[in-house]
């Protein structure tokens, strides 16, 4: 993913649910949605090995 400035970017808040069935949020400036999945797929391991596991990404105001 090429380098973009933090400006140009939108905060997303990706929610998944684990093993036992407890749900996460996790933070992430994006681009979009797509891109939100795959940061987190790059820096959450669970994610991941289950990217089926993502419930919702919602963009922040």
């Amino acid at each position: 993913m090429p380098s973009t400035p933090i400006k140009s970017c939108n905060k997303y808040l990706l929610s998944y649910k684990d093993s036992s069935n407890n749900t996460h949020q996790v933070g992430f400036y994006a681009r979009d949605a797509y891109d939100c999945l795959l940061l987190a797929k790059e820096f959450n391991t669970y994610v991941h090995d289950h990217p089926g596991s993502v419930i919702r990404i919602q963009q922040k105001f």
